[in-house]
């Protein structure tokens, strides 16, 4: 149903994928930061999805949750976008685990192609002027290094695939009827809540539990990291600035990359587990590192703010409350 109060609010906008791990911090901060904007969280709610979390924003009044398949729905979604007058998209929806890409390919096509794609039908036919979309990193592959925005694609993974697809789709959108996206490839983002399927929240899962964390091959394959709250404050910037609209920009913080196995010791470091590793058999492709030179992004003044040590801390500092730390700045 339409919502009967759209006129006491500057804007709508359409958060899909708002049930996993980046969509709910994000709505978490940003329902509460503007209140003058009207929220609505579409999600087809899989395994990975905690709706849970985002029960306590149902009193208020610029929220609500509607659950849609987006791959398969998108009548569905111009009546919502048209009657509640969709000013902006943010697109966090996506299937994510590599490891589950490699087993469902087709699955992930579907799930992440047709899905986002069905997004950008929805902005063609109704105009809608601000379109925010979130690739990865990944996109790039792992034989350029310091790649720029202009680099080109080389996917290794039918994951990382499935998002390269959409980010070429989303500029033959741009090209072919001037639909204003922003597209946004970080570096893997962690932070409190976040499922156990990934490297960080597995390790201290396992901590818990005294066992051992499984890590591919032998543990040298190494990655970037960005706290969650990090990557909010780079999307606020960026989609509350109209020159940077239409525009790609790849997001991570000046820290260099951990492999593996050191993260796996940090992890114990921070929580004072001791966590043993436990090397199977390696992805049918597994990228020694993500390389992005990230300085257009430090143009917009964003600055990361949380190393990963205080990161974990502050994930430490907060087990089991599944919601983002903002960390104060330190820095003079």
């Amino acid at each position: 149903m339409p919502h009967t109060k759209m006129t006491n609010y500057t804007k709508c906008i359409l958060v899909s994928g708002g049930a996993g791990f980046i969509g709910r911090n994000f709505l978490s901060h940003f329902v509460e930061k503007y209140p003058s904007y009207y929220f609505i969280c579409v999600d087809v709610l899989n395994y990975a999805s905690n709706y849970d979390t985002l029960s306590r924003l149902k009193d208020h009044d610029n929220y609500k949750f509607i659950k849609m398949d987006l791959s398969e729905e998108l009548d569905q979604l111009l009546r919502i976008a048209k009657d509640d007058k969709v000013t902006a998209i943010i697109n966090f929806a996506a299937e994510s685990s590599v490891d589950k890409s490699f087993e469902s390919p087709i699955f992930f096509t579907k799930n992440n192609v047709l899905a986002t794609q069905n997004l950008l039908e929805c902005a063609r036919l109704l105009e809608i002027p601000n379109i925010i979309h979130i690739s990865t990193d990944e996109v790039y592959g792992d034989e350029i290094k310091n790649a720029t925005e202009k680099s080109p694609l080389n996917p290794t993974n039918p994951y990382s695939a499935t998002k390269a697809a959409i980010d070429l789709i989303i500029n033959a959108y741009i090209k072919s009827y001037k639909i204003p996206v922003t597209i946004l490839r970080p570096n893997n983002i962690y932070g409190p809540g976040q499922h156990s399927e990934k490297l960080i929240p597995s390790v201290i899962a396992r901590g818990k539990k005294n066992q051992p964390v499984p890590i591919h091959g032998d543990g040298t394959n190494a990655r970037r990291y960005l706290y969650i709250s990090d990557f909010l404050d780079a999307i606020d910037i960026i989609w509350h600035n109209s020159d940077y609209t239409g525009q790609i920009f790849n997001i991570g913080g000046e820290e260099g990359p951990i492999d593996n196995n050191s993260l796996v010791r940090l992890v114990n470091e921070v929580f004072g587990y001791a966590v043993e590793i436990e090397y199977v058999r390696d992805r049918n492709y597994n990228d020694l590192d993500y390389s992005m030179d990230t300085s257009k992004l430090r143009k917009t003044g964003w600055r990361q703010r949380v190393p990963l040590r205080q990161g974990l801390e502050a994930m430490k500092h907060c087990e089991g409350n599944n919601t983002v730390v903002y960390i104060k700045d330190n820095t003079n």
